[in-house]
């Protein structure tokens, strides 16, 4: 009953990918194709096994592969073909063995069938309330309930879906998920809060998030991890180092799985102040707004890595409840802030000084990063350093978690694409257009924002226990860049979305979708 309740939630668009305790029971189970192994497969049957699916290689192409298809078939007896860690092994293989993996080549689809035949066959947290603030000045209220409330404006979703766009306040990014399905043994949801009050976190509520496809379909880019550049604070200088050079720095480096990541990408439309607005930042303050992350990996633990233009932060998250990510302030926790990107010269000056050194930075990107942890490692703690205001969840659907994700999940034809650039909109717009100036359509509603942080609220923890704990599977990062509302959002933020979506493709040596099979 309580499957057919939770079946029946999601396709009504009240649940996300799971959204009980119950749903990580069943994520361990093997795949349908699971079966014991009598004995590795040599060069000559990983050969005969290709040429079957049309792929002609040599003893040494083989041989070079090797490794990497028994690593293909543990993945195949753990989960089982359709599971996207099988297919992710399979973009690896092809693209070794110089094989057309652009989408709709089918490349992929021959090398999981090639495995299969080597394989021989193919309860949710309620946390106690929180006082309700004292609303802030009209101005900024209002700004900031409309932005949060896009996703209920007709004009605004009908340009989404006009422009394949796809509007969630909840991203599943998942590193594991079974094909057709919201099963599998690396579910997480993702979510951002922006507070009205900066110093109240029960004032939070969900930012909308725009993906180039639907959180069912979760289209995605594999992406060598040498291209994922993380920003370290070293003696007060921003030090630039390769994603597995940090990961090795970190005690969390892998053998096979560090050569290639999962990317998705998005763009957070936030509720961001501008100058004339009054509201919960003091005088003397740039006008922001503070925000965090949240991130709920059902049934696994992962270590975290965030980073933004002032630096990386780390913290270890596990199962339970959506758990809040935080900037790492000299030891003190503090939320992230979101500002005009006009209204921050600081960091603009600082992200043009790093570039001229030659470093991959931008003000208005935000990169988390999910390192899968070993479910068997002793002495691992999880970070806790705070939850959203789930209460808000249960208190009418203007505060509903998954509201708006009643998402189409129809077959698209369009290639994956995923944003690099900034997002850069005009600048010195004013807050409110009128929807009937004639050049309405020429104008850009979306302004850049760029990202700070905000005051300490205590102590940061990041986790213990994880050094050497990493688990051999792959490593999931999300890219986000934040833009605000400066007016009548039309054609030509579509046209921004779809350019910096587009510049992602050419970083990726496969994109699709691991889920739904094409």
């Amino acid at each position: 009953m309580t499957r057919l309740l939770s079946t029946f939630l999601l396709g009504a668009g009240l649940l996300g990918s799971c959204s009980t305790a119950w749903m990580a029971q069943d994520q361990a189970k093997p795949g349908p194709f699971s079966r014991t192994w009598s004995g590795d497969p040599g060069t000559a049957q990983i050969i005969d096994a290709f040429r079957r699916q049309g792929i002609r290689i040599n003893q040494a192409e083989a041989q070079g592969v090797r490794e990497d298809v028994l690593i293909a078939l543990r993945e195949v007896r753990t989960h089982g073909l359709g599971n996207s860690k099988v297919d992710f092994a399979a973009v690896e293989i092809a693209h070794d063995l110089n094989l057309n993996t652009s989408p709709g080549s089918g490349t992929v689809r021959n090398v999981v069938a090639a495995l299969g035949t080597l394989a021989g066959g193919a309860g949710a947290c309620f946390p106690h309330p929180r006082p309700i603030p004292v609303p802030p000045p009209v101005p900024w209220q209002t700004y900031f309930n409309d932005t949060v409330d896009l996703w209920n404006q007709p004009d605004f979703m009908n340009l989404m879906a006009n422009n394949r766009f796809f509007p969630v306040k909840i991203s599943w990014e998942d590193i594991g998920r079974s094909e057709n399905s919201v099963w599998g043994d690396r579910i997480s949801d993702v979510g951002i809060w922006v507070r009205q009050e900066e110093h109240d976190p029960a004032s939070a509520r969900l930012a909308l998030s725009v993906r180039r496809d639907s959180n069912f379909r979760d289209k995605v880019l594999v992406v060598p991890a040498e291209r994922i550049k993380i920003h370290v604070r070293e003696g007060g200088r921003t030090v630039e180092k390769s994603l597995p050079q940090r990961l090795g720095e970190l005690g969390l480096a892998s053998r096979n799985r560090d050569r290639n990541v999962i990317v998705s990408n998005q763009f957070a439309i936030v509720p961001v102040p501008a100058a004339n607005m009054s509201g919960a930042w003091g005088g003397g303050t740039v006008p922001r707004a503070a925000f965090t992350f949240s991130i709920y990996p059902y049934g696994s633990t992962n270590f975290v890595i965030t980073d933004v233009i002032e630096g990386s932060h780390e913290a270890v998250v596990g199962p339970g409840t959506h758990q809040e990510l935080f900037a790492n302030i000299h030891g003190q926790k503090a939320p992230f802030t979101a500002s005009r990107a006009a209204d921050r010269p600081d960091l603009l000056r600082l992200e043009r000084e790093l570039k001229a050194k030659g470093m991959d930075v931008d003000v208005q990107r935000y990169y988390l990063i999910q390192v899968p942890l070993r479910r068997d490692a002793p002495g691992i703690q999880t970070s806790d350093m705070g939850t959203p205001p789930l209460v808000r969840v249960w208190n009418g659907p203007a505060y509903t978690m998954y509201e708006g994700m009643a998402e189409s999940v129809a077959e698209s034809a369009a290639p994956a694409q995923a944003p690099m650039p900034s997002a850069a909109a005009g600048s010195g717009m004013q807050v409110k257009q009128k929807a009937e100036t004639k050049d309405a359509s020429a104008r850009a509603g979306l302004d850049r924002v760029a990202i700070g942080h905000g005051e300490a609220e205590g102590r940061y923890f990041t986790g213990a226990g994880y050094r050497g704990a990493r688990a051999e599977e792959p490593i999931r990062v999300t890219v986000v860049y934040f833009v605000t509302p400066v007016g009548k959002i039309g054609p030509r933020d579509m046209e921004t979305f779809t350019r910096a979506f587009a510049q992602w493709d050419s970083q990726a040596i496969w994109g699709g979708s691991f889920v739904t099979k094409e």
